[in-house]
C-alpha cells in the first residue's frame, strides 16, 4: 500500500465507504418500491449504515497498520483524521440503532447475520481448536496418537485469501441483505409483492448478485499489482487478467441474454462489459466506481423515467 496522505486517507476511509453504501441504499430503495410500491426510510438506513460501517472499519484498520508502521510522528499527524473517522462511525452506528429500534425484531437478526461475515473476511481466524477437536475424536475412536502438521495448524485463516470467496460473500451480502431487510421491515408476504413492471424480485436478485460479484473481481483487477506483491491469491492473479476479463464478459452476457425483456438490465450489463475491457489495472481507481454503480445508474434512470412518465 502506498504511503498515506491526508487526501488518500479521507478518500479511502470516508469517501469510498460512502460511495459503496450509496449503491446499497439505491438498491434497497428500489427494492422497497418493487416489493411494496413505497419507499421506506428504515431499510434504506439499515442497509446504508451497515455498508458504511463494514467498509470504513475495514479500511480504518488498514490505515492504522500502515500509519502505525511509519512512526510516532505520522500517527500524531493523522490523529485528527482517526478521530473524525471514529466520530462518523459512531454517528452511523447511532443511525443504525435508531432504524433497528423502529423496525421489527426480525430486521435486527437479519442485519446481524449478514453483517458479521463482512467484519470477518479480513480478520485472521485461529482454527487450532478444530485440530484439537479432530485429534481427540480420532484418539477416542482409534485409541492411537495422531500426528499432524502443527506449523500449519498455527497459521491463521483469512477468508479474503481464499480465491473468489470474498467476491461471492460480497455478492450475497449486498444483494440478499437489502431484500430480506426491506421485506422484514415492511412485513409483507411474498405473494403481495408489488412487482413493478418490467421487474421481478427474482431477476433483480440475480442481476444484483452477479453485478456485485463481478465488481468485486474488477476491484481485484484494479489491485492486481498490490495483491501480487502481498501474496493475496485473487481471481485475476490465478487466472491472469485476459482470462478474468473473458470470464466476466461471459457471465454478464448470460445475465443479459436471460433478461432481454428488461432493457435496464441489458443496459447495465452492456456498461459492465464495456468497463471490463476499458478499465486497466493502472487506470485511476476513481474510474472503477463506474463498475460499482453500473447497476445504480440504471435504477436511477428507471426512477427518473417513472417520475417523468
Amino acid at each position: 500500500m502506498a504511503t498515506p496522505t491526508v487526501s488518500t486517507f479521507v478518500g479511502y476511509v470516508i469517501l469510498q465507504p460512502i460511495i459503496v453504501a450509496m449503491s446499497t441504499a439505491v438498491l434497497s430503495a428500489f427494492l422497497s418500491y418493487e416489493i411494496a410500491g413505497q419507499i421506506d426510510w428504515r431499510p434504506i438506513t439499515v442497509c446504508y449504515t451497515c455498508d458504511f460501517l463494514t467498509v470504513s472499519v475495514d479500511h480504518l484498520k488498514d490505515q492504522e497498520v500502515v500509519i502505525g508502521a511509519l512512526g510516532v510522528a505520522a500517527v500524531k499527524r493523522f490523529t485528527p483524521l482517526f478521530r473524525l473517522s471514529r466520530i462518523l462511525l459512531a454517528l452511523n452506528a447511532l443511525l443504525l440503532v435508531v432504524a433497528l429500534c423502529q423496525s421489527p425484531s426480525e430486521v435486527t437478526f437479519i442485519t446481524a447475520a449478514f453483517t458479521a461475515p463482512a467484519f470477518l473476511w479480513v480478520t485472521p481466524l485461529d482454527l487450532q481448536w478444530i485440530d484439537r477437536v479432530l485429534k481427540r475424536f480420532i484418539r477416542a475412536n482409534h485409541d492411537q496418537e495422531v500426528e499432524y502438521d502443527s506449523t500449519r495448524s498455527k497459521k491463521p485463516f483469512v477468508i479474503k485469501r481464499v480465491p473468489g470467496v470474498k467476491a461471492i460473500l460480497d455478492g450475497i451480502i449486498r444483494s440478499c441483505m437489502p431484500l430480506l431487510v426491506v421485506h422484514s421491515a415492511l412485513q409483507l408476504s411474498w405473494q403481495s409483492a408489488h412487482n413493478a413492471p418490467p421487474w421481478t424480485i427474482t431477476e433483480t436478485m440475480i442481476w444484483s448478485m452477479v453485478n456485485r460479484i463481478c465488481h468485486c473481481i474488477m476491484a481485484d483487477l484494479r489491485d492486481y499489482d498490490e495483491d501480487k506483491k502481498t501474496g493475496v491469491p485473487t481471481i485475476p492473479i490465478l487466472l491472469g487478467c485476459p482470462l478474468t476479463r473473458i470470464v466476466l464478459t461471459v457471465v454478464q452476457t448470460v445475465v443479459m441474454m436471460a433478461f432481454l425483456h428488461n432493457l435496464f438490465i441489458v443496459g447495465s450489463s452492456c456498461l459492465a462489459i464495456a468497463l471490463v475491457w476499458i478499465l486497466e489495472k493502472d487506470s485511476p481507481k476513481a474510474h472503477f466506481r463506474l463498475s460499482l454503480h453500473s447497476q445504480s445508474i440504471f435504477i436511477i434512470i428507471y426512477a427518473v423515467m417513472f417520475v417523468l412518465l
